[in-house]
């Protein structure tokens, strides 16, 4: 072989090499940037924030569900995405809450969010027991006061709701919802006089509150306090003049002070209103009954018995009525019928 062929062979040689080189250098590199590229990856939890910032809440569950199978014990995590559900898919909010163990530190937010959903579904069973769970870690939240306040009270457990009412308001006295839920207590347990602190206390926050104030006239109107009663019913009337019960409460007001006139003006502008409502219906009868027209009375009356046969007021007003209408038989009927009602109330627990 020349001595040109053996130097061309070596160049040949040289190339090669220096191309194999150059190629693992390359590889090197594109390796470097594959694992770079690898590692800035977005995470899951990465993409399921961006997901929140954008409103995207079905994406979100998907990225936390990702987090969640390699990380199945990130129960704040599970957490997050629990809230995130409640919006879409309440029952898996659900589902994915009861997997957070009490021995989690989110476990105590895990019951609050609970809770909530089940009262929004109204679930009131499973909302009480998340409550009474969560009663003794944070005695002193009004909000899990209230809420049991409201499930008692649905439950007819009206000593627990009134004690539960009593608290929350003591905690938070801003919590307008529940000095109403008090005072509708006090109204379930004939305690009309205990009404009017918590009502008045709405007012003192929310001197407009329309609902306080209606309230306040009834409350006023049980416990014999007439010119209270047509303050706060003038009070009602000038903002919303169709308020059939506003009506009926002055004219209450107007009969107990003396107006008689007054009272009958109101109780008929009411029943133009609402020519069907019993408390007008029955109010009218009393105004009767006084001017002595007892046949009047009773002819009002006796349509409204085929509808509320045993309505107490109704039933004696009858026998009051039938009685000065010169209607023995049916005035002791009537009386009879008083008797089996009060009997029948005293056995109910």
């Amino acid at each position: 072989m020349t001595s040109g062929a053996r130097s061309g062979s070596k160049n040949e040689a040289s190339r090669i090499e220096r191309l194999c080189q150059v190629l693992a250098l390359a590889a090197v590199v594109w390796a470097a940037v594959s694992l770079v590229a690898w590692l800035r990856r977005p995470s899951p939890l990465q993409i399921t924030q961006a997901a929140i910032a954008g409103g995207q809440l079905p994406l979100a569950v998907e990225g936390y569900m990702l987090h969640l199978a390699e990380h199945p014990r990130d129960w704040q995590a599970r957490l997050e995405l629990a809230a995130v559900l409640e919006g879409i898919d309440p029952a898996q909010s659900l589902v994915e809450l009861r997997k957070i163990p009490p021995e989690a530190a989110e476990h105590g937010e895990a019951l609050r969010l609970l809770a909530r959903i089940c009262l929004a579904l109204g679930r009131d069973r499973e909302a009480k027991e998340s409550l009474l769970a969560l009663e003794p870690l944070h005695p002193e939240d009004a909000w899990v006061q209230f809420s049991l306040a409201q499930i008692f009270h649905r439950q007819r457990e009206l000593s627990l709701a009134l004690a539960r009412a009593q608290r929350a308001v003591q905690l938070d006295p801003s919590l307008t919802g529940a000095h109403f839920l008090l005072a509708e207590l006090y109204d379930d347990l004939d305690r009309h006089a205990e009404m009017i602190p918590p009502l008045l206390a709405v007012l003192d926050r929310e001197p407009e509150n329309y609902a306080a104030h209606l309230n306040l006239c009834y409350a006023y109107g049980k416990t014999g306090q007439p010119a209270e009663t047509r303050r706060e019913a003038v009070w009602c009337l000038t903002r919303n003049p169709n308020d059939v019960h506003a009506r009926r409460w002055l004219a209450a007001a107007a009969r107990d002070q003396g107006r008689h006139e007054e009272a009958k003006a109101e109780i008929e502008k009411a029943l133009k209103l609402a020519p069907d409502d019993i408390n007008c219906r029955l109010l009218e009868a009393e105004l009767l009954l006084f001017e002595r027209q007892g046949d009047k009375a009773y002819e009002r009356l006796v349509p409204l018995y085929e509808r509320y046969p045993d309505e107490l007021r109704l039933v004696s007003l009858l026998a009051q009525a039938a009685a000065a209408a010169g209607k023995s038989e049916e005035a002791e009927k009537f009386r009879q019928h008083v008797q089996r009602i009060r009997r029948a109330r005293q056995r109910t627990p």
